[in-house]
Order: C-alpha cells, then sequence, then structure tokens
C-alpha cells in the first residue's frame, strides 16, 4: 500500500514538473517573440511606408523588388543591383546608371565606371520636414547623442537642431543658426559676383532657387517614399560633371559653389532625375536609418566613428591608386580613393565617416555652410559622422570634397 502510494506521488509530481517545463517553455517563446518583435519594429518601418505608398511605373521610373520581395521606385535609366549583398533595402539597395544588368561578372568593373546612388526610405516625412506660420517648408535638422536623456530620441539619439513644431506650425529657433534652404550674407556670400554661373543673379533669386529646389526633393521624396545618397564621396570634383564611382581620387579642393553647381551635372542628359548636393536633413536621415537598421549605433555615429571611418586614429587596409593592398596605419592621416576599403562601408554606403569632410546645402551663422562626416587628419571621436563642421563656401580645402544626392520626378 505504501509503495503504491509513493508511485502515485511520484507520478503527481512528474505531472507537475512537466507542467511547470511546458509553462516556462511557453513563457520564453512569448518573451522570444516579443524581443524580437520590438527590435524589428523600427526595421520594418523603413520598408512598411514605402510599400504602403502605391508604387506604379511612370514616365520617370519604373518599380523593381529587392531581394525579399519589397518594391523599389527605380529611375529610368538606372538599373538595380542583382548582386547580393546590393539588393535588399536593409543593407543598401544600390542603383546604377545605365540600362545593362549589373551582376557578379560585371560589378568590379560596373563600381568603377557606372554612378551608384543608394536607397534611404523616409518612413515618416514629418520628421524630414516642416512648414512654418508663413507656408515655407524648413528641413528638419537634428544632433546627434547616445546620451538616455528624454530629450533624445530612444532609438535614434536624435533631437531637433535649432527649430520646434507646435500644432504642426514649424519655427526656426534662429534665422542665423544651422536652417534649409537658406543664403548666407556675410562677407558678400551668395552675391552676385558668387552667383555667376549659378542660375540666380542676385541674392533674391538665388533663395528662390534653392527653396524650388528643396521644395521639389520635399515632392519626391512625398511621392516615392525616400531619396537616394551616392554611394561614394563625389569624384572629378574639378571638371564640371563629376561622377560617384568607386576609387576616385579627385575627391577634394573645391569650394561650395563650385560643388553646389557641378552636383547637378551628375545626371547628364537623364530627364528623369535631378542630382545636386545633399541637404542636411537628407544627411540627418540617411544617419538615422543606419541606426534603425541596426548597421551602426547611436555611438558610433555620435561619440566615435574610428570604428567604421578613415580617420587618424584609425587601422586598416585599402587599395591604394596604384591598385595595391596596403595598410593604413593609425596616427597618420590619409585621404584615400572613395570606396576603396569595405572597413568605410555603411549599408553599402562608403565614406560617410572620415576620409574628407562632405559639403552640404545647410547654412550655418551667416556666413557659413555646413560639412559633414568628419576627415582623415582627426580622430573619430573628434569628428563622428553626426557632428557638424561649418566652413566659408568660398574656401577650397585638401580635406573637403562633396556628397550628392539623386531624386526622381
Amino acid at each position: 500500500m505504501a509503495e503504491k502510494t509513493r508511485k502515485q506521488i511520484n507520478r503527481k509530481m512528474v505531472c507537475i514538473i512537466c507542467g511547470i517545463l511546458a509553462v516556462i517553455v511557453v513563457l520564453t517563446s512569448l518573451i522570444f517573440a516579443f524581443s524580437k518583435k520590438e527590435n524589428s519594429t523600427v526595421l520594418q518601418a523603413t520598408k512598411s511606408t514605402v510599400n504602403a505608398i502605391n508604387l506604379e511605373n511612370n514616365e520617370h521610373m519604373h518599380v523593381e523588388e529587392d531581394a525579399s520581395g519589397e518594391k523599389v521606385p527605380v529611375p529610368n535609366g538606372y538599373v538595380g543591383s542583382s548582386v547580393t549583398g546590393e539588393n535588399e533595402i536593409d543593407t543598401g539597395y544600390v542603383i546604377y546608371e545605365g540600362e545593362e544588368a549589373v551582376t557578379d561578372s560585371n560589378v568590379a568593373d560596373a563600381q568603377k565606371n557606372r554612378n551608384q546612388y543608394v536607397w534611404v526610405p523616409v518612413p515618416d516625412i514629418s520628421k524630414f520636414y516642416g512648414t512654418d506660420a508663413n507656408g515655407k517648408k524648413w528641413g528638419k535638422n537634428y544632433s546627434f547623442s547616445s546620451s538616455t536623456s528624454s530629450s533624445y530620441d530612444e532609438i535614434t539619439g536624435t533631437k531637433p537642431y535649432n527649430w520646434s513644431e507646435s500644432d504642426g506650425v514649424m519655427t526656426i529657433s534662429s534665422k542665423t543658426s544651422y536652417r534649409e534652404p537658406d543664403i548666407v550674407k556675410s562677407y558678400d556670400y551668395d552675391s552676385t559676383l558668387k552667383t555667376r554661373g549659378l542660375g540666380a543673379k542676385t541674392t533674391h533669386e538665388f533663395l528662390n532657387q534653392l527653396e524650388k529646389e528643396f521644395n521639389n526633393m520635399i515632392v519626391s521624396v512625398e511621392k516615392y517614399g525616400g531619396f537616394y545618397i551616392g554611394r561614394y564621396e563625389t569624384g572629378n570634383i574639378n571638371q564640371e560633371t563629376p561622377v560617384v564611382q568607386k576609387g576616385n581620387t579627385n575627391i577634394s579642393s573645391q569650394t561650395w559653389y563650385n560643388m553646389y553647381k557641378r552636383c547637378k551635372n551628375i545626371k547628364g542628359d537623364n530627364t528623369n532625375v535631378e542630382t545636386g548636393m545633399i541637404w542636411g536633413n537628407q544627411w540627418d536621415r540617411t544617419l538615422m536609418w543606419l541606426i534603425e537598421t541596426g548597421s551602426k549605433t547611436k555611438e558610433q555615429i555620435a561619440d566615435d566613428s574610428t570604428s567604421w571611418g578613415n580617420y587618424n586614429n584609425a587601422t586598416f587596409e585599402y587599395v591604394n591608386s596604384s591598385g595595391s593592398t596596403v595598410t593604413k596605419n593609425e596616427n597618420s592621416g590619409t585621404k584615400i580613393p572613395t570606396g576603396n576599403t569595405e572597413y568605410t562601408k555603411a549599408n553599402n554606403i562608403y565614406d560617410l565617416a572620415g576620409n574628407v569632410y562632405d559639403w552640404t546645402m545647410e547654412a550655418s551663422s551667416t556666413y557659413s555652410r555646413l560639412c559633414r562626416g568628419g576627415v582623415c587628419s582627426y580622430s573619430g571621436d573628434s569628428f563622428p559622422a553626426g557632428y557638424r563642421y561649418y566652413s566659408y563656401p568660398t574656401y577650397s580645402y585638401n580635406y573637403c570634397g562633396c556628397r550628392s544626392a539623386l531624386y526622381i520626378k
């Protein structure tokens, strides 16, 4: 009788233990699923808005699908890459100028000889621009920080830079601080002398021109759900028609005015797109996208970009202008051919951190324009990718280049 009782108790204990284990398994699965959902929320958002837009072929673009079946608007005159690693939105969807398909067999040649851009989704247009009480559209520019303060966005580590918004009306805190689109007036900048050949004869005309260009870009981003950023730093910048191609060494030493004008010519005779110097809000959106997709952390954007940029204190291998693979040693400020090392790649975009500064359209104070991305002559914690460096638009520096952007009409 006692033996029978013990067996009954043992069976009950086994059942209880099995029940507890089953509950643990279920709870663990739920926790994992919830965690996975939380981690992918923003990542999924980068694609969902684009696909929520009813993308259909039109006279300026055709719809392609990335490796995961997500729709991408590709301008006519360009093709999406078929190469694994270049054909998915989340890791950088690359388009190449021209009609020939880009495959494993010809990608190396295409990277060196065809202009390339990477698609940057804009899932929430309200974070991209705003409208003031007078109806003017302003770019929403952001400061980046790894701070856990509630004033910074928890995911991207950003907060508004020189603007606020209330009831849908955007206010620029200071018309002499960071802003776009706008002119710079001091020291005769943006005067008739400086705007010759830029499409305007007076500062008033130039301001109207900048506002029109900005507004047209916004219309495109709203229509298609994003924009394209130059895959490399702009090359051949001493020529009237620059390029966005791997391995170019002519990537610096031009004034803001020269690059503003020349970046428009990158499109060539393609009437389906507009190309130009990147706007500040496009630069900020690109960095936020890198954080959202998990490509980079807030710290790598805001505090120290040494781990993915060509800085004085970085060490990595790259291909030099002679075609040899060499080591870039620490404590050496070495400007390298753009795109010639995988060390500086983030979502298929090269040299967003370090190498040479990139001029942007953003204005600062009454006399300067903004350079972004840091530079090889300083450390990555001094000038990380999110840092703003202001400079006179008439100056040309050995370590200051440009980044272009493209949008579909």
